[in-house]
């Protein structure tokens, strides 16, 4: 952490009252500058890719939430399966199944509460053909069975 051991210096010069404290806090300014320049540099050309991948993989989920292949979406993209994996969980915290998982129950959780649809019928809209899978992780995630959920009237946030 350069950074920030040149300012946590530049305080203690200033608090200290340091004889030269003009000329060392102009050289550690200086310092503290072409560091922050920097990192500016790394985070810019990071940042761009970064969020243009996970851009493209939070658009692919939220079109094929359902049905859409990690495999597919690497194909796509022109990445190897394996790179792409761990790159979405480097990024995210969260593997591609959880991301669609995610999107899958909280769209549940939404179609819930502002339809009259069946929890069968939600399940298999949201992508779930195994319902006692469905209410298994919705109760995980929710703290209660997709039929409390909607009876309690809560709104998915």
């Amino acid at each position: 952490m350069p950074v920030q051991n040149l300012v946590e210096n530049l305080i203690w010069t200033i608090r200290n009252r340091q004889p030269n404290k003009r000329s060392i806090n102009q050289i550690t300014m200086g310092v503290l500058f072409l560091q922050l320049m920097n990192c500016m540099d790394r985070l810019e050309s990071d940042t761009r890719g970064e969020r243009k991948l996970i851009i493209s993989v939070l658009s692919y989920i939220e079109e094929h939430y359902r049905d859409g292949e990690l495999s597919e979406l690497a194909s796509q993209l022109h990445y190897d399966f394996y790179w792409l994996s761990k790159e979405i969980k480097k990024r995210t915290g969260k593997t591609y199944t959880e991301l669609v998982q995610a999107k899958r129950l909280s769209l549940a959780a939404y179609l819930l509460t502002a339809t009259g649809k069946s929890v069968m019928d939600i399940a298999m809209e949201v992508g779930y053909d195994n319902i006692s899978y469905f209410h298994r992780i919705f109760q995980k995630k929710y703290g209660m069975t997709p039929r409390k959920y909607r009876v309690s009237g809560k709104i998915p946030g």
